[in-house]
């Protein structure tokens, strides 16, 4: 599998170019590499080990004080990244920029796993577009957590160049020619299944170990794969009732790792990543902003056209007010005009205060349309019932209908009544819901049902402001 006669020793003072690291929750395994991806020296076991994303810096740091050097450049497979699959239908994601993406990513995969993805880093690999379904593989870490290996791997002089889940090596483990194949991939707490063929490309598919239908869902998914000329299995650690497969591979010794990991090198310092999602370093961009550029940008044009024209409208205001100043110190003699030209500057002085109270309301407006949309996708996650599933968030002119399904006649209120808690400080009005009764169960249920936002525009932010003052 690999060509242990192209192994170079590296030199004494020199430090790699590239550090491998294989991280599990019982050891660590170090490559180093050069640019070209050739091993240098031998593998190395240490004995770290890191049960939790929370501790992966902490491992680096005593990885890099306890050995040689890491390299400049510094990859990190840690087997308890957290990885999902999932699917969301093209016609919602086609040509939407990065932000806007990311934020239809992270909704689905708070849905999956039930638990919030605000304060997470998302990395994505899109697999493929088929039925009308684009499918991506995910991975994500608490940004803080990322944050922080970030640290340790540039407090030691390298770079972090990425962080993934060391599942779905691209190509065949016994021969990387073959193009035809499928393997078994065993890791902690989950199954990863792969299948790569000549026209079809290639394929991904994850199974829970807690689930209690794995052997039927696997017998299931090999029967689809039909007869396949090469089959393999990867252990990280031993599981039973496998299928058996023409080519086994243990990683349980320094040898057949060091192999493997030379493989994941030999794909990592191409220009060109593999096709694996892959966590690095991103400037911190307002994300809020970017889903708002591509989601509001007519509300905002609007809104910095209203500033414009106040600032215009106080500035002509300003120049009449200074007239009439003049006026008012020529014409003593005229006790009425005086009088007059009084109550005409008191109303321009009203007009004007009122012109500056706009012009200060309205960056608060802008701002707080930029952020409607991920508050509206928070209150969902966190007002959601137990029983209630929504399956469409759709814009219809000043309208934002919220549909989906519930098992029970009063999930739809409960929500409907959070989120009227929730958006009445962002100029949205929430009628209550309708619901229609499906009758599918006896006793009756499940009902569908749908929530109608009304946009209120400008009026609803500035009561929102009255409410404030």
């Amino acid at each position: 599998m690999v060509n242990f006669s192209s192994i170079k020793l590296p030199g004494l003072s020199r430090r790699p170019a590239r550090t491998l690291l294989f991280i599990t929750e019982a050891k660590t395994f170090r490559v180093d590499v050069d640019k070209a991806g050739v091993q240098l020296g031998s593998a190395e076991m240490i004995a770290v080990t890191c049960p939790s994303t929370a501790k992966l810096a902490e491992c680096v740091s005593t990885i890099a004080a306890d050995s040689r050097p890491l390299g400049r450049k510094v990859w990190l497979l840690y087997t308890n990244l957290p990885i999902a699959l999932l699917s969301i239908p093209s016609m919602q994601v086609e040509g939407v920029d990065e932000a806007t993406l990311m934020q239809a990513l992270q909704f689905e995969l708070e849905g999956l796993t039930g638990q919030s993805s605000q304060d997470m880093q998302l990395a994505y690999q899109l697999l493929s577009n088929k039925d009308e379904m684009s499918s991506y593989w995910v991975s994500q870490i608490n940004q803080l957590h990322f944050e922080d290996v970030q640290k340790a791997v540039k407090k030691v002089g390298s770079t972090l160049a990425g962080l993934l889940h060391p599942a779905a090596l691209p190509f065949s483990l016994e021969n990387p020619e073959r193009q035809d194949w499928l393997r078994l991939e065993c890791w902690p707490g989950q199954m990863a299944a792969l299948r790569s063929h000549p026209e079809q490309g290639f394929t991904i598919r994850l199974f829970s170990f807690d689930s209690r239908h794995l052997k039927a869902e696997l017998e299931r998914w090999l029967t689809e794969q039909g007869e396949v000329p090469h089959t393999e299995t990867l252990f990280n650690k031993t599981i039973e009732l496998l299928p058996e497969t023409a080519f086994y591979l243990h990683l349980n010794d320094v040898d057949p790792i060091a192999g493997w990991m030379q493989m994941w090198a030999g794909l990592l310092v191409k220009k060109d990543l593999p096709a694996v999602p892959v966590l690095r370093y991103q400037s911190k961009l307002n994300k809020d902003l970017l889903l708002m550029a591509s989601g509001g940008s007519v509300a905002l044009l609007i809104c910095a056209g209203h500033l414009s024209w106040h600032l215009y409208q106080a500035n002509h205001f300003t120049i009449e007010f200074e007239a009439l100043q003049k006026v008012e110190t020529s014409m003593t003699s005229l006790r009425k005009t005086i009088t007059d030209a009084q109550a005409k500057r008191e109303k321009l002085k009203t007009k004007i205060d009122k012109l500056k109270v706009d012009s200060e309301t309205l960056p608060k407006l802008i701002k707080g349309i930029q952020h409607r949309p991920a508050q509206l996708l928070e209150a969902l996650a966190r007002g959601r019932p137990e029983n209630l599933l929504v399956e469409s968030i759709a814009v219809d002119k000043d309208e934002v209908k919220i549909s989906g399904i519930s098992l029970d006649a009063i999930s739809a209120n409960e929500l409907s009544t959070y989120l009227e808690k929730q958006l009445s400080t962002l100029g949205w009005s929430v009628i209550a819901p309708t619901k229609k009764n499906l009758e599918l169960f006896n006793g009756g249920g499940p009902w569908d049902f749908e929530i109608k936002l009304l946009d209120l525009g400008a009026d609803g932010f500035n009561k929102k402001s009255q409410d404030e003052h």
